[in-house]
């Protein structure tokens, strides 16, 4: 499946009006994320977890609606992979989330 138009459309449906550049580093970070991070039974970068992280990324725009777009995807990327992800991979997980979203990473 093309899981970038699908994060789009998804993106849109959750109200974000920048989804075809979220999209595009939603996209990348999973991506990455399964070619560099360790093999990990636990690990999960395909349709469920992308439709869970939008879902929650949609309850934050609608909870803050004048935050920056970009931010709130960042923190739901953070916040509902973080718990998920092991020692090892922390600081690459956390280097990607920063590369992808630097101009909200410190927001």
């Amino acid at each position: 499946p093309d899981f970038q138009l699908i994060m789009e459309n998804m993106l849109m449906a959750e109200g974000y009006t920048t989804a075809n550049d979220l999209a595009k580093k939603f996209f990348t970070l999973y991506n990455l994320n399964k070619d560099l991070l360790s093999k990990q039974m636990h690990y999960d970068w395909g349709l469920r977890a992308i439709k869970s992280v939008l879902v929650v990324a949609g309850g934050f725009l609608r909870a803050e609606p004048e935050s920056p777009e970009a931010g709130l995807l960042m923190r739901a990327l953070r916040d509902f992979n973080l718990p998920k992800i092991v020692e090892d991979d922390m600081v690459v997980f956390m280097g990607l989330i920063k590369d992808l979203f630097a101009e909200v990473f410190d927001a």
